[in-house]
């Protein structure tokens, strides 16, 4: 089947296409297009791997030993779903949000850009050769630090920088890791691996290969305290890259974590790291809602927010619940999505993002306003939204694993999220300002995408038995 190969083929060669182009328009095309054809084929691969089917495909037709292998089951294929449903929802909002905030002649290379960092992105997803893991991590993230950089203010320069050191520092962490990790076992496919290292789980060379790729990995995925970097890069990139990377970058790392403990270690090497893991967690939950309640500008509010989120997701890994886990990556992705999508909505009208801008936002702006105010309920956890559901799931591994600190952290976190979610809240509905002044020209479709995934959210909390049959059926 050429169904994997294509997820990583299809959207190169639309970058090579976007590249060439000069139009705008054309650009756009050419990547809904891409887009759209990359998620049909990860939508065919959920269904084919629903009933526990594993699809795989040797490039060259090498032997997995020597050759690479890409290796689909319902795990991976569900997070591709996710993270090519995000690109194409990306796409569809950010035509006229790009047209406003892209230099004419910087379009057509940034949508190039845009499509070479989903190509990495499902590559990573797709592969099941841990260094062609890295491959694809370079991939996604040079076109990544770029993207950054195209931010219509010099800070977006500093912001692509820092976020090229901090990537640089994460990815050789994890290059030594696995280089550690083939010096002993001579193979770099991760099922062969996981065969091989069952005899060396004592080794201390695994021990310290284990523990590069955790720390370059805990940098790539922004696990406090090692994620100014993201908060960083979300403030200042365009409304576009904001809104496609809160939903895909981080969470494809998480993915990574999920797919080396639970594929390669089978679990065994995830205890001796829950403690550290736990505690980062704690810390990233309590600190990023902090950082949260004291930030003046919406972008970093809700960059603070994800480094908070990243916090729920590691805890419930440390607990070894990578089912909750994994339905709080898809939840939160929805969310924040569509949360970046409000923050497109006001710089669009008011070419800033300040909180203060959002004064009165209901009177210009009402269904800008509505959707901030549901997904608001969502990221807090509220009943009948889809953070809630996810929420659950972490909660009840709390409670099972009677760890009553973490409930603690885990209610103070809940807490702190409706402290800084009503700071914006109460500015749009209770105060009068700027935005009470100023008629709205945000463009249709872009309202449309907003309301369509604030929609999302709630309907993915009230009939959530869908995804959860999914999660459901995953084997770790």
């Amino acid at each position: 089947m050429q169904l994997p190969i294509l997820q990583v083929i299809i959207p190169i060669i639309a970058s090579m296409f976007c590249f060439l182009t000069k139009k705008h328009r054309t650009s756009w095309s050419i990547s809904f297009i891409a887009v759209t054809i990359a998620l049909i084929i990860s939508s065919i691969l959920l269904v084919k791997t629903y009933n526990g089917k594993i699809i795989t495909y040797h490039l060259g037709n090498w032997s997995p030993l020597y050759g690479i292998e890409l290796r689909i089951d319902l795990l991976n294929s569900l997070i591709l779903t996710l993270v090519n449903f995000i690109a194409l929802i990306s796409v569809l909002y950010g035509f006229h949000i790009n047209e406003k905030e892209i230099s004419e002649n910087k379009i057509t290379g940034f949508y190039s850009l845009f499509l070479l960092c989903l190509s990495g992105l499902l590559g990573i997803l797709v592969t099941n050769d841990i260094f062609n893991i890295y491959v694809f991590l370079e991939i996604s993230s040079l076109s990544s630090y770029v993207l950054v950089s195209m931010g219509k203010d010099k800070k977006a320069l500093t912001a692509a920088f820092e976020y090229l050191i901090s990537g640089t520092i994460g990815a050789t962490f994890y290059l030594l890791g696995i280089g550690l990790l083939y010096s002993m076992t001579g193979t770099l496919n991760m099922s062969d691996m996981a065969e091989r290292i069952t005899q060396l789980y004592g080794n201390n060379i695994i021990r310290l290969g284990t523990l590069f790729i955790f720390t370059g990995l805990a940098i790539k995925m922004a696990l406090f305290p090692l994620s100014r970097w993201l908060v960083n890069a979300y403030s200042e990139a365009p409304s576009f890259v904001s809104v496609f990377f809160s939903g895909t970058v981080t969470k494809v790392m998480v993915y990574i974590l999920i797919r080396i403990f639970y594929t390669v270690f089978r679990q065994n090497f995830f205890l001796p790291l829950s403690s550290v893991m736990a505690v980062l967690a704690l810390c990233a939950i309590i600190f990023g809602s902090i950082f949260a309640i004291t930030a003046k500008d919406i972008k970093r509010l809700l960059a603070h927010s994800s480094v908070s989120q990243i916090g729920y997701i590691i805890l419930a890994l440390s607990l070894n619940s990578p089912t909750a886990a994994v339905l709080h990556i898809i939840n939160h992705s929805l969310i924040k999505t569509s949360l970046f999508m409000v923050v497109g909505c006001i710089a669009y009208q008011f070419n800033e993002t300040k909180i203060e801008t959002l004064s009165g936002l209901r009177n210009t702006m009402p269904y800008t306003a509505f959707a901030l105010t549901l997904l608001s309920f969502a990221l807090i956890g509220v009943p009948l939204t889809n953070g809630f559901i996810s929420k659950w799931y972490i909660m009840r591994a709390i409670t099972e694993s009677h760890a009553w600190v973490s409930l603690s952290v885990f209610a103070i976190g809940s807490f702190f999220a409706l402290v800084y979610m009503w700071k914006m809240i109460e500015k749009v509905y209770f105060e009068n300002g700027m935005a009470a002044q100023q008629a709205s020209n945000v463009p249709l479709p872009m309202i449309i995408c907003l309301l369509f995934m604030a929609a999302l959210t709630i309907i993915t909390g009230i009939y959530s038995n869908p995804i959860r049959l999914v999660i459901g059926k995953l084997s770790f």
